[in-house]
This record gives C-alpha cells, sequence and structure tokens, in this order.
C-alpha cells in the first residue's frame, strides 16, 4: 500500500493507493490557501480509517516535492520525512507540475503552467522535459507546435499571449491531486535520500525592496509547533549552526514558548523565538532571510513580542548576541537594549573557534 499527499499550492490532498490492484482506496481533496501544515496530520487519519489500512502496512509514501509554496513544499516534504523514518519506508517524490499532470492522464500533447508571480509561470511540457521557471512571454515560444491542451493556475495567463487556437483550456483540475498523482509514486523509483524541495527559483531572487515596506504587506502571526520544520528551514538560511526542526519544536511546545512568523504575500521572510517565565522574557533566536533584510522586518518582530508580552505581564526581555556581530548589537541598541552582561566562549564557531556572547536587556513595562 502506498500513502500519497501534497500541500505544496493552494490545496492540501490525500490518498492511499494499491499497486497491486491499480487501485484509489480513499482520498480526501480540499481547496486551502493556508493551514496545510493544521490540516494535513487530520486528513491523513481519515483517509487512513477509511482505507482501512493500518500504518504498518505502507510500503511506500508519495509526495510532492515543488514547486510550489515555501511553507507548502516544506509542509509535505518534513511529513513524508517523519512517516518514512518511522515505518521505517521509502519515499517516490515527484515534482508538482508532473503531479498536475496526471489530472489529464490522456491529453497530448499537454503543458502544465502554474502561476509563479512576477509575470512568471512554472512550466512543464509533458511528458517530455523538467519543470522550469520562465516568464510566461517566453514560455510562449516553449509551447507544442501543434495545437495543445494547457493546465494551471497560470493557464489563462499564458493563453493570452499563445497565438490563437493554439491551447485548449482543461478543467479537470489546476492543483496537485493525490488521488490522481499517488498511481506515478507508485511507479517513480524511490530516492535512496530524504527527497529535498524543488523551488527552481532561489531563495534570494525575489527584487530588493526600496524603503520601508508597506505595512499592508507585511503580516506577523503566531507560529504553531507543526511549523516547526518552516522554521527550521529559514534558521538555515539565516546561520552556520541551523537548529533542527525537532529541537526548534521541543522549544516551541515548552510552556510560556511564543513564535512568530513574519509572511510577504504568502512567503515566510523572518522568524522569532522567545520564552517568558517569572515576568521576565527572552528572545532564543531571531532571523530574517538574506534578500529581506533591511527592511525593518526584525524590528516589527520584536514590537509584535514586545506588545503581547507586556500584555502577559512580562517587565523585562533579554537577549544574547555574539560579541562580534556589530550589526545586530546596533540594531538591538535602537530598540533600546542596553549591555548587562557577557558569557565567554558560549558561541562555537567552524574549526573549534569560540566567540563570546552579550547579553542584553530592554525594559518592556
Amino acid at each position: 500500500m502506498l500513502l500519497a499527499f501534497d500541500t505544496s499550492m493552494a490545496a492540501c490532498s490525500v490518498a492511499v493507493y494499491d499497486p497491486a490492484s491499480g487501485r484509489l482506496v480513499a482520498g480526501r481533496f480540499a481547496v486551502m490557501e493556508r493551514g496545510h501544515a493544521d490540516a494535513l496530520a487530520p486528513m491523513i487519519r481519515e483517509v487512513m480509517a477509511e482505507a482501512g489500512v493500518a500504518f504498518a502496512d505502507l510500503k511506500r509514501i508519495g509526495v510532492t516535492r515543488g514547486p510550489g509554496t515555501f511553507t507548502g513544499v516544506r509542509t509535505g516534504i518534513a511529513m513524508a520525512r517523519g512517516l518514512a523514518l518511522a515505518l521505517e519506508v521509502k519515499i517516490a517524490a515527484i515534482d508538482t507540475l508532473t503531479a498536475i499532470a496526471a489530472n489529464a492522464p490522456d491529453a497530448a500533447p499537454l503543458v502544465i503552467a502554474a502561476d509563479a508571480r512576477r509575470d512568471e509561470v512554472y512550466f512543464l511540457r509533458s511528458p517530455d522535459a523538467a519543470p522550469v521557471v520562465l516568464p510566461v512571454a517566453e514560455a510562449v515560444h516553449r509551447l507544442p507546435p501543434e495545437r495543445g491542451f494547457v493546465l494551471g493556475s497560470g493557464a489563462e495567463a499564458l493563453m493570452a499571449m499563445a497565438p490563437p487556437d493554439r491551447l485548449v483550456r482543461l478543467t479537470v483540475g489546476d492543483m496537485p491531486d493525490a488521488r490522481n498523482f499517488a498511481r506515478l509514486c507508485a511507479a517513480h523509483p524511490p530516492a535512496s535520500a530524504p527527497p529535498e524541495p524543488l523551488y527552481l527559483r532561489p531563495p534570494d531572487a525575489r527584487p530588493q525592496h526600496q524603503g520601508v515596506t508597506p505595512p499592508s504587506a507585511l503580516a506577523i502571526r503566531a507560529a504553531t509547533v507543526g511549523e516547526a520544520p518552516v522554521l527550521s528551514a529559514l534558521h538555515a538560511e539565516c546561520f552556520d549552526n541551523a537548529w533542527s526542526a525537532t529541537e526548534l519544536a521541543k522549544l516551541m511546545a515548552m510552556p510560556g514558548a511564543a513564535a512568530y512568523l513574519a509572511i510577504d504575500g504568502d512567503e515566510p521572510v523572518a522568524f522569532l523565538l522567545a520564552r517568558q517565565a517569572a515576568g521576565e522574557a527572552e528572545i532564543l533566536t531571531i532571523g530574517t532571510r538574506p534578500f529581506a533584510r533591511r527592511r525593518g522586518i526584525a524590528r516589527k518582530l520584536m514590537s509584535h513580542l514586545a506588545d503581547d508580552l507586556r500584555a502577559a505581564g512580562s517587565s523585562r526581555l533579554f537577549i544574547e548576541v555574539a560579541a562580534g556581530n556589530a550589526a545586530a548589537r546596533a540594531l538591538y541598541q535602537t530598540e533600546g537594549f542596553a549591555v548587562t552582561g557577557a558569557r565567554k566562549a558560549y558561541y562555537e564557531r567552524p574549526g573549534g573557534r569560540r566567540e563570546d556572547a552579550v547579553v542584553m536587556m530592554k525594559a518592556i513595562a
């Protein structure tokens, strides 16, 4: 038996598939812009119960690995890795555009165009090419020479620039649906190593914003323990010694823990994790992805935290920073933090070198 699922785009789907009979045993599909991390586990339980299959009976996990939203792709892969480790089974990971193509298995030639924003699409000519990200105008030049079919959230944009009657719009589903792509995972050779996300566009590719980000473009919200893999991925972009999802989940589950994500559009750009007890609080880690720095996002996160701590009755907020991190120390000083102490050889650096930590404090009452 195979369990397949997808959270990479604006939907969440789960399916149990029997490769021996080629039969879909049970499945669910739900459109959703957000909340994949909270929806996936309950949906898996429901589908497994409907299928009457025990987790111990699973022989393989199928999952999509992108391209898609940063949070969604990470959510699916993290779940697949966790289940595969617990059940001692392999993972078959396919790209999301191939998964979308499974919604129309008999359409040929078939083009998949998923909206990638910035007048670009994630593009696939099924089944003879790999997914790429292209400006819509360039994707038009890669269409099949004959009249074909098109699927995906970027289909309309592609059709608007294509020659008349070159593409036929299909309506069988623009999102990956595990009920349709599970059979592909059953036939796909599982990799020996856990799957890695496929983003196509580097994290730093977003153009730099000029000036201060408009308040309406940035949202700060609490992060759930289920989003620990997302925080871990962000942490790895910001620091040399990345914290694992397991480490972060344990910290986030502790009494008094408070975790936040800064979201630009639907993409997480910064994070903060703090802990409070006995009227005091400490920022355990805070980071902004490289391409989003110098926009005041860290200040917004600290201000959001301070408001919540003040409402909870905390009066002082502490943070530790590497002695040699002049930029961070300057930022914290502008936010009202003052040096109150030091911890010798606190940080471990590559090559066995140790660096002192400076302890800073801010009164928030």
